[in-house]
């Protein structure tokens, strides 16, 4: 019995996607589309249904999202540790937004701990996605709903090599998805926003030296890869830059040039089962392990047996009632003691979740400074905003948002009006003199819009006087 599935990708005035007949054993790839319209219209797509799923994208800047390191491997650990590490960092609100996360790569991590790319949606953007899709003729609702990066990323790395060690650059009208692999495994990932080809070329360039790129091996890929390969090579010479390979991933596409429909590639990838982590899902059925159709088809072929199981819950119910009360009144009190620990460790409220986390994240603050303090201490975080106030230009269009004063190296967030401002003020404050390490962690296109998000990490906070 064959199903049928399609694969589609809306966004940035394009419509691209694919018909999939799969049946046991075998996939055909047909009807490929790649249609162009204008904002405010709806795309007329060439195919019609009825089918029996859908696979689609959401656009990159729908999503705020972090590369997060646990400090441990178990999946159902990290579910409930990834939302509010997230939370931390992004200006959503769990309860207003649809989470999704994956592991870093393709086993789930190391002994000692794992990497994890977890974002977060907004629910209204979801919605939007749906009623696009309707919009555009297709009633199924989406079974999937990738986000575009993950879905690039998967193309990228079957093309390349699962355990190869690069850093990939898909450019096109869409903006552009800068990642680095080690050993096939997510390390960095920036989204530039849609702009003109200079910027975009700048933006890229700059979002390339904030991971560490200059002496990559730099694939590039998508519709501007001819022209984004010319403008890295000026800019980075001492990185390897090559375009994608041409043989492409899949098979069906006929005489089409994959790599400037690397989004399309990653949909047949993943529709098929073939693709490559992380993938970040966001439809409603993304959280289960099973997909609804076949828990139904589970349900039916269990109907004979519900009898015995019937009898074998009352058996069980009745063996475990006995000890029940005395199990509950223990537990009470263990949760009652746990609390009391928690509150006597942590400055805040427990929140309800993610304690462990937060009581790991609290013994290494604390033994950070103790450590400090056996070797007599830093500078005060006093002298720290000292030093940031008189060393960063007044005319700079930089907004601090935040400081992390800690011994060993503090962390500051903020906001500026370009990558460039960023690039000026890491400039201005180690002519300064008062921080031995200035380093770029971070910096990205504001998920507000406008300017971008950055984080700043001082080693050895600032001395006393600046001296």
């Amino acid at each position: 019995m064959s199903s049928t599935t399609l694969t589609i990708s809306i966004h940035s005035g394009r419509a691209t996607g694919a018909v999939i007949e799969s049946s046991i054993g075998s996939m055909h790839v047909g009807e490929v589309f790649d249609v162009a319209f204008e904002d405010g219209e709806t795309p007329v797509l060439p195919v019609a249904g009825p089918f029996d799923r859908v696979v689609a994208t959401i656009e990159a800047e729908a999503a705020a999202f972090r590369v997060l390191t646990l400090p441990f491997r178990d999946r159902r650990r990290a579910a409930q540790a990834v939302g509010p590490a997230l939370e931390e960092h992004v200006p959503y609100d769990l309860d207003d937004g649809v989470l999704a996360w994956d592991f870093a790569g393709p086993a789930p991590g190391s002994a000692a701990g794992a990497t994890v790319l977890a974002a977060i949606v907004d629910s209204a953007r979801i919605e939007q996605a749906r009623q696009r899709l309707a919009g555009a003729g297709i009633e199924a609702a989406p079974e999937r709903l990738l986000w575009a990066p993950s879905v690039i990323l998967a193309a990228y790395r079957r093309a390349v090599g699962e355990d190869a060690t690069f850093t990939a650059v898909d450019a096109g009208p869409g903006g552009a998805v800068i990642a680095s692999f080690d050993a096939g495994r997510l390390c960095a990932l920036r989204v530039v926003a849609p702009c003109d080809e200079e910027l975009l070329s700048r933006n890229i360039s700059w979002s390339l030296a904030t991971i560490g790129a200059d002496e990559a091996r730099i694939v590039v890929g998508g519709t501007s890869a001819s022209r984004v390969s010319r403008s890295l090579a000026a800019r980075h010479a001492g990185a390897h830059i090559e375009e994608l390979p041409a043989n492409c991933p899949v098979e069906g596409l006929g005489a089409r040039d994959w790599r400037s429909d690397t989004t399309l590639v990653g949909l047949l990838l993943t529709a098929s089962g073939e693709g490559i982590a992380p993938l970040l899902d966001f439809a409603a059925e993304a959280s289960s392990l099973f997909g609804l159709a076949i828990v139904r088809d589970l349900q039916d072929e269990a109907r004979p047996l519900v009898r015995w199981a019937a009898a074998a819950l009352v058996l069980g119910i009745v063996a475990i009632g006995i000890d029940y009360v005395q199990l509950f009144a223990e537990r009470r009190e263990l949760a009652a003691r746990a609390e009391q620990i928690y509150s006597a460790a942590m400055p805040s409220p427990s929140g309800g979740s993610a304690r462990k986390l937060k009581m790991e994240m609290r013994l290494k603050e604390l033994n950070a400074k103790a450590e400090a303090a056996a070797h007599g201490g830093a500078a005060s975080p006093l002298t720290l905003l000292s030093a940031l106030s008189r060393d960063v230009p007044k005319d700079l269009d930089v907004v601090v948002d935040s400081v992390d004063h800690a011994p060993a190296a503090s962390k500051v967030t903020g906001h500026a009006g370009s990558f460039e401002s960023v690039t000026k003020m890491q400039e201005a404050l180690q002519k300064g003199g008062a921080f031995s390490r200035v380093e770029v962690k971070d910096v990205h296109a504001a998920v507000t819009g406008g300017g971008v998000d950055f984080l700043l990490e001082l080693g050895s906070t600032a001395r006393e006087g600046g001296t």
